[in-house]
Order: structure tokens, then sequence, then C-alpha cells
């Protein structure tokens, strides 16, 4: 409990507390021995080597910087992320103790030596840190994770130049570099721990071969350079060094006028920093989590910039000591107890494989441009300007990194969604490059002329994609072979055909397309239609083409034809059919209706869009959705919205586009309404679900999932109402990726929501995907959700109830179809991989539409070389999937080449293909099943997508199986067994 308690304080989740804690040790140490070692190497220079030699000493270390961030490329191509990371402290500890062994030689250098030592270690011992946390942390962890590694790091300068002092006086000052030598050895150990924890991914080079560190370089260019984000960070970069140098000299020298002494200089210096550090350890620790999950990353990263305005602002009227030290305490207080935390979080969302790159170029490059331009401007300042001038000139450059920052902030979201819209888990990976593959949009005549010749090529592919791409280009000759392209002998040819002709806009393309409003096959029929109303001809002429039509055998052509005639001539008899084609007894026709009153303005036809919302078929329901966005706009919203929580996805994504094409003013009222009620139900479901200890029961399993379920569709919806009020097309691509299995691409999903959705609706929310479970009284807890509103939660609920109360025996895979309830076979269905997928409550209309079907030993279940209008779901028993050889009839021309058990799926394949079986199924003793057949399984298909998405996944491993050679040939329901 006391653990949970600490853990719940500094905003950990259960099973982030080792990852955190290895990285944040390893921050520890890393900062606590460079402390130490920073302390006795800069005072055994500055008493053997010289103060004085400090400029040439900067100089050097600028190349000796340049040259490691080169360095740390080749090490990356080489070795990988996390060995690098690894390796680096390991070979400082290495040098240093060679080092230390140095000193007794009495050699001038080595003090110099032993300064660009620690000076590089400054930079790359902080540069393995950051990248192994980097490891265990994505997008949204790292605004949790980044500020209590950084605590670690700030509480290890702390302890470290507290013990600097008792150490040297007993061990010496040259031995407080055995002592930074041991820290770096438990850092190497850490790391070796946290690489152990992290993605096996990090473990592997990164590319064979040593890598050119030019090309590296450039490669570091080229992702800033095509990245907005980085380009602003890179330009913070450059200003954020300038300005810490033109506050860290003032402040020194103000310090040293007033303690001359060295004693008591190195007296106030140690109390300085020591207070101004806690503070920063207390920030990291308790604030700057907070501050990051509250205002973002990118706004938290203002503080700094307007903190040095602030400074500079005011020294430029008052560069007094006192002055002089609030605003260095800040600035040190901030710097490691936030301002890092915020930066590496950015850096965080670079791609793995680039993100040290990346960290590397900013820290080696714009960073050492900053102190290059530090030491110009106090190198010139010191003869020819007033304390003041340089003060005005720091708070010029805390303006320029007040507008890099801001550029931040503008580009951060930006980069979010664009890696999202692409479907790229990393922001900065190389999007997607659109080419001509025929070269027509830039009016290739050779090309044009190879497309036209494909109009005559015996091959009927080559004809119908010849047909497609001419859409995209005009010209009278064009025209021409696609007019006489609509008499080919393949009805697709001529039906894309008429529609590339109607694209060219051309009004001689109109007699030819008239000609195929009679064509023989509907698909072509429709095809003219289409075409006729994109060219916009005459009311009179329209008439009199599709009048005929609105009677044709196939209620799809009535419908479309009906639906141009109201589009060009508001035909009240066009009107009527619509309205009779709406209320078919056949869900495709429906379907199909809707679909084609897209784009109308009509009353009546609104009235049977909005009935059409409620419709039984998820498909009619999606297409009446998207109809009443232009048929209503006015009304729909209130339609629409309830939509918005529809039992079938697609009819939840009609909804949110058809809300984001209508104008809203004077609806944010009831927009912000149905939002917060939304968010309101997804926080209350979503805390339920979690609450509720599922002991490894599947019954209170399929309840917990069913509330996470409703939770999610729930702030889905309120998420995407909120887009609709924000007008923002970014909220929708990030709600879109919300769903995906990708880890990286949630993360980044819920960045984009927070920096850009409301505060007010969605800071609650988020804490569905980054809050922790409570603990809660399963009993009442379950009391209450027998009561719920949902019905499906109820039936849930019920059946749950009785796990808690008492302990029960579990229904299992192979439990005989007679026992199985309704809801028992949803459990069931849970189990089989096809419908793995599927949340609890998309279950409900599969269970139900399945029939149940028995089997004894020896029974044909399904022939081989017969229509497949069925699949089957084996309940319990064995079938065996056997092959019979074409010429024989005799047993021995059998084959079993597969034996299929409980929760295995048979006979799918030709249920896909609408092809005849290539298998027989027969029982191996008795066999329950539950059988679905071709026109439902077609419906689940697209109705819910996801299922279709768990068949391609099946047929994959089929695939592979039949890929095995120590396998039989691959045969209908030949896919591996479900369950383990």
């Amino acid at each position: 409990m006391g653990d949970a308690r600490v853990a719940r304080l500094v905003g950990l989740r259960p099973g982030e507390g080792l990852p955190v804690g290895v990285a944040t040790s390893a921050s520890f140490f890393a900062s606590a021995g460079l402390m130490i070692g920073q302390s006795g190497i800069e005072a055994l220079f500055f008493a053997r080597y010289g103060v004085q030699k400090l400029p040439v000493m900067y100089l050097v270390l600028g190349g000796t910087m340049f040259l490691v961030s080169l360095g740390l490329g080749v090490l990356l191509a080489r070795f990988g992320r996390g060995r690098a990371c690894i390796l680096i402290p390991l070979v400082l500890a290495v040098v240093a103790s060679a080092g230390r062994l140095a000193l007794a030689g009495e050699l001038t250098w080595i003090e110099p030596a032993l300064w660009l030592l620690q000076g590089v270690a400054y930079f790359v011992v902080g540069w393995s840190v950051w990248g192994l946390a980097g490891i265990v942390s994505d997008t949204r962890q790292a605004k949790r994770f980044f500020p209590l590694i950084g605590a670690g790091g700030v509480l290890g300068y702390v302890v470290g130049g507290l013990v600097t002092q008792p150490l040297a006086s007993t061990i010496g000052t040259e031995n407080l570099i055995l002592v930074w030598v041991a820290t770096l050895v438990v850092v190497v150990l850490l790391g070796a721990k946290l690489l152990s924890i992290g993605d096996p991914a990090h473990r592997r080079p990164g590319r064979d071969g040593v890598g050119d560190p030019i090309e590296q370089l450039r490669q570091g260019l080229r992702y800033v350079g095509r990245s907005a984000l980085m380009r602003w960070m890179a330009l913070g970069a450059i200003l954020f060094s300038l300005l810490f140098f033109s506050l860290y000299l003032p402040f020194s020298r103000a310090a040293t006028a007033r303690f001359p002494d060295p004693d008591d200089l190195a007296g106030f210096f140690g109390q300085f920093f020591g207070i101004s550090t806690g503070l920063a350890f207390l920030l990291s620790m308790f604030v700057t989590n907070r501050l990051l999950s509250r205002f973002g990353v990118p706004t938290v990263m203002l503080v700094l910039p307007l903190l040095y305005a602030l400074a500079f602002g005011v020294l430029t009227i008052d560069s007094s000591f006192a002055a002089l030290a609030v605003f260095r305490f800040a600035q040190v207080a901030w710097l490691s107890g936030g301002a890092s935390s915020a930066w590496e979080a950015v850096i965080n969302t670079v791609p793995a494989d680039r993100r040290d790159q990346i960290r590397a170029f900013l820290y080696g490059g714009p960073t050492q441009v900053g102190t290059v331009l530090a030491g110009v401007v106090a190198l010139i300042g010191e003869r020819a300007l007033s304390p003041a001038v340089l003060s005005g000139i720091g708070l010029v450059g805390a303006l320029l990194a007040t507008a890099a920052m801001l550029g931040v902030r503008r580009a951060y979201p930006r980069e979010l969604v664009q890696a999202l819209r692409e479907g790229r888990p990393s922001v900065f990976d190389a999007p997607p490059v659109e080419r001509d593959p025929f070269g027509l949009a830039a009016g290739d005549s050779s090309a044009i002329d190879v497309a036209i010749a494909g109009l005559a090529d015996p091959d009927v592919r080559v004809r119908r994609v010849s047909a497609h791409v001419l859409g995209d280009v005009e010209g009278p000759e064009v025209a021409r072979a696609l007019a006489e392209a609509l008499r080919d002998d393949d009805p697709e040819v001529r039906a894309t055909s008429a529609r590339s002709l109607a694209k060219a806009g051309s009004e001689s393309s109109v007699a030819p397309i008239l000609e195929r409003s009679t064509d023989p096959e509907p698909l072509v029929r429709l095809a003219a239609i289409e075409a006729l109303g994109a060219l916009g001809v005459q009311a009179e002429a329209a008439s009199h083409a599709m009048g005929p039509m609105m009677h044709d055998d196939d209620p799809q052509v009535r419908a479309r034809s009906a639906a141009v005639l109201v589009r060009l001539s508001g035909d009240p008899g066009a009107v009527e059919t619509l309205i009779e084609l709406a209320t078919s007894e056949d869900a495709g026709v429906r379907a199909g209706t809707f679909r084609a009153m897209r784009g109308l303005r009509s009353p009546r036809l609104a009235e049977a869009a909005r009935s059409g919302v409620e419709d039984p078929v998820a498909a009619a329901r999606a297409e009446a959705a998207r109809a009443l966005a232009s048929l209503d706009p006015d009304r729909a919203v209130d339609v629409l919205l309830p939509a918005l929580v529809d039992d079938s996805s697609i009819v939840r994504d009609a909804a949110a586009a058809a809300l984001g094409r209508l104008p809203h003013d004077g609806r944010s009222e009831v927009l912000h309404a149905f939002t917060v009620e939304r968010v309101a139900d997804a926080i209350e479901h979503h805390r339920l679900g979690a609450a509720i200890e599922d002991r490894d029961d599947e019954r209170l399993a399929l309840l917990k999932d069913s509330l996470l379920a409703r939770s999610g569709r729930d702030a889905a919806a309120g998420l995407r109402a909120a887009a609709v009020l924000d007008g923002d097309g970014a909220m929708s691509v990030a709600i879109d990726n919300l769903a995906l299995d990708d880890a990286s691409q949630r993360a980044n999903a819920l960045e984009v929501i927070e920096s850009i959705g409301r505060r007010d609706v969605v800071r609650p929310l988020l804490s569905i995907w980054d809050a922790a479970p409570e603990r809660t009284d399963q009993r009442a807890l379950l009391e209450r959700l027998r009561h719920d509103p949902d019905e499906w939660i109820r039936a849930c609920a019920d059946l749950a109830a009785g796990v808690v109360a008492r302990a029960t025996e579990g229904a299992s895979m192979t439990r005989t179809l007679a026992t199985l309830s309704p809801m028992e076979r949803v459990l069931f269905l849970r189990k089989v991989p096809l419908f793995a997928m599927l949340p609890p409550p998309d279950l409900q209309p599969i269970a139900r539409i399945a029939q149940e079907h028995a089997y004894v030993d020896g029974a044909i279940i399904a022939e081989q070389g017969e229509p497949g209008d069925a699949m089957h779901i084996i309940v319990s028993g064995e079938v065996s999937v056997i092959v019979r050889d074409e010429a024989g009839e005799a047993d021995a021309g059998e084959r079993i080449v597969a034996v299929r058990s409980s929760g295995d799926v048979v006979g799918e394949m030709a249920v896909i293909t609408s092809e005849p079986r290539i298998a027989g199924l027969v029982a191996l003793g008795d066999v329950r099943v539950l059988s679905i057949e071709r026109r439902q399984f077609e419906s689940i298909l697209r109705e819910r997508p996801e299922t279709s998405l768990a068949v391609i996944k099946v047929l994959c491993r089929r695939l592979a199986e039949s890929q095995t050679p120590s396998s039989e040939p691959a045969a209908e329901g030949s896919g591996s067994p479900a369950g383990p």
C-alpha cells in the first residue's frame, strides 16, 4: 500500500515503478559522480594550470564537442542506441582512471586533458542517461517519467556537492576522480538493467558498419531541415546557450567582487547552488510533471525564455548583485528542475532510431554555436559596451527565444498530426512520396499515347486501367478515344470510360454517354447516370434520358437516376421514387438510396433520412447519416449526435464525418452539452471497468471489457463532438488513432488531443488513458451495474454476479452447446480468433445470428465442391478437413490434411471467395458447431471492419502454414487452432 501511495503521488501507474526507478537511479549516480569529479578536476586545473587559460580551453572545448557529436553518430551506427548509451560511461570510466594514473607522473598536459574530459562528460553522460530513459517511455510517458528522472539527476548534484568537501579532506582532491569512476560503473550496471527492460530493438545496431561521421551529420541536418519543430528547437538551442552564458558571466563577476577571498567565494557558491538545486529537485518531483500534464510540453517550454526576458529586462535598469543573484538562482532551479525535462520530452517525440542522433546534433551543434556567440558578445561587450547595453542584448535574445518556443508550440501538434495522418508511429519518419507513375498529370504526350492505345489492348485489364487514368487528361483526342471505349465488350471498361468522359466536362461527351443509359448492364447504366449528373445537362434533357430509368429493373439505377433528376430539376416524381426506395424491404436498396441522396436538398427526403438513421441495418444507418448533412443541415445535429455512440463503428464514423460538414452557428450549446455528457459517461464507465478485478474469470473479464468498450465509445463521441466545435480536422485524425494497437501512435494521438483540444473537456477525459485504477468493493460494484441503464451492461453484470459471491467453474471452450446461454455463447466467441478483436457488445448480434448444429461421428458437415454457403465455428469435438482426388471415388483417394477442434473456424474460405469448397468437413466423434451463413457473414464484414482485419490475419496464418515444408498442402479450415 505504501509503494502504491508513493507511485500515485509521483504520477506513476502500475508496472512503471521499476523502469522509472532504474532510470532515476542512473540519473542520480551520473550527476553525483559528475559533480564530485568536476569539482576535483576544476580545483586541480585552477591550482596547477591557471584560470587565465580558460578562454583558450573554451575554444578547444568547442572543437572537441563538435568531434564528439560526430562520434556519437558512429557509436549509434555500430552498436545501436542502447549499447551506445552504456558504452559511453564505460569509456569515460576507463579514460578517467588512466587520467588519475597520469596525474602521478606530473605531466603538464594532464590537467587540461582532464578538464576537457569533464566538459565532454557533462554532455555525453546526460546524453546517455536521457537516451536510456527514452528506451522505456513513449511520448505520453515522457511527460510523467522525465521530471522524475530529472529530479534524480538534480538530487545527485545536491548530494555530490555536499559530499565533495568531506571526501576531498579524507581521500584528497586527486582521488575524487576515482569516486567519479565508481559512479560511472554504477551507471553502466543500471543502464544494462534498463536495457533489459526496454524494447529489444534498442539492443541491436542501427545498421551494419562503422558509419560515416559526415553522413551522420548530414542526416541530422536533413531531419532538422524537414521538420518545422526541429528547426525551431535548433534555433532555441542557439539562443538558450547564448542567454545562459550572458547571465552566467555578470553573475560570476559580481560574486567574485562581493567575495574576493577564495574560501568565502567557494562557501557562497556551495550554499547558493546547494539551495538552488534543492529547489530544482522539488520542482522535478512535484511540480514539473503536473505542469506538463496540465498545460502540455510546448507551453511549459515558454517558461524559460520568459524568465530570461524578465531577468534581462530588470538588469537593464538594476544590475546589482542582489538582482543578479535572484535571477541566477531562478535560472539554475528552473533549468535543472523543469526546462531540461520539457526539452527532453519534445526530443522524445523523434523516432527511437534517430532520437539520440538529433539530441547529439542539437547539443553538439546549435548549442555550441550559442556558446561561441556568447563569447564573442562578452569579448566585445567587455571593451565597448556598458552593462545596461549588454543586458539589452540579452533581452533581445530572450524575446527571440520566446518566439522560437512559440514556434515549437505551434509546430508540435502539427508534427504529431502529420505522423498520424500518414500512419507513422514515429513523428519524423520520411513521409510517403506521391508519384504519378503514368506521367499523365504532367501532360506527357508519349504516356498519353500509350494510354489511348491501351484502350484497344486485347487484355481487358489493360483497357480498364487505361480508361481510368485517362480521366485525368483533357483533349479532343482523349475524348474521342473514351467515347469509342463506351462500346467495349467489357462492362467495367464501358462504365469507367463514362466516368472518365464526365471528368473532362466536354459537351460533346453528353450524347455518347446518353446512349449508355440503356446499356444492358446495371453497372454501366449507373455510371452513365453519374456522368450525366456530373456534366450538369439541361433539365429537359435529363428528364428525357432519366425519366424511363426511374422504372429500371435495378433499384440502384432507379435511385441514382431519381437523385440526379431531383438535383437538376427538383422533379416531384423523382422525390416520390426515392422515398419509396428508402423504405424497401431490401437493406442494400435502402443503403444505396440514402447514398444517392447525398448532396440533395429536400425537406421530404430529409425526413426519410432522419428515419433511416434508426434503420435496423448499420450500412443503411450510416448512409442515411451521411445524406442528412446535406438534406437538412439546419436540423441534422440533433439526429447525428446520438449516432456518435451507435453500436456500429461505420455508423459512428459516418455521423462524425457528417457533423464535420455541417455549419454549427447557433448550435454550440447543443454540441457542448453533448460533449460534456459523453465525457462524463466515458469517465464513469472507465472508472467502473478499471475497478473490476477479473481474477482470470471470463465472465468478469467480459463485464470489464464491455465497460471499457462503452467508455471508449463515449470518449470518442465526446472528442468528435469537441472536434466539430473547434472545427479542427487534426482532432479527428487523432481520435481515429486512439483505437490502434501501436502504443506510439496512441501516445502521439493523445498528445495531439491534449495540445489542441478544449481543456475543460479534454483534461478530464485523458484520465481514461493515463489514470491508475481504483480499488472498489466488488459486490457493491456488481450490484450497481446490474441496474445500469445499458441493457448489455446489465446482462454482463447478471452473468458475473455469482463470481464474486462464490467460486464457480468458468465456462470452457469445450462445454456442450446445449448448456450455453446466449451470454455464454458470447463468452465462447471471445475465444475465437476470428472475432477476438471485436469489443464485447459487437459479439452479441453475431451470437444471435449463429445457428446451432450437432453432428454424430462420421457425419458430413460440408462436401468438397459444393457451394460455400456457410462457415462453421467448432464448439466441441473435432472435425477432419478432407481432400478427395477428383477422379477417385473410393477411400483410397482421400487425404486428411488437417484436424480442427474447439474454437477453430472451418469452411470460411469458400464463404469469402464465393467459390466451391476445396475440401470436405467430416465429424470426428460427436461435434457441435455454430454456423453463420454467407450473407450474414458478409454483413458482419461490412458493418464491423475489425472482423475483416481478423479474417486477413487468419488467412495470413494459413498462407504461412501452406508455405511450411513439413506441413500438408493447405486446405479449407487449415488454420492454426484457437486458444492455447
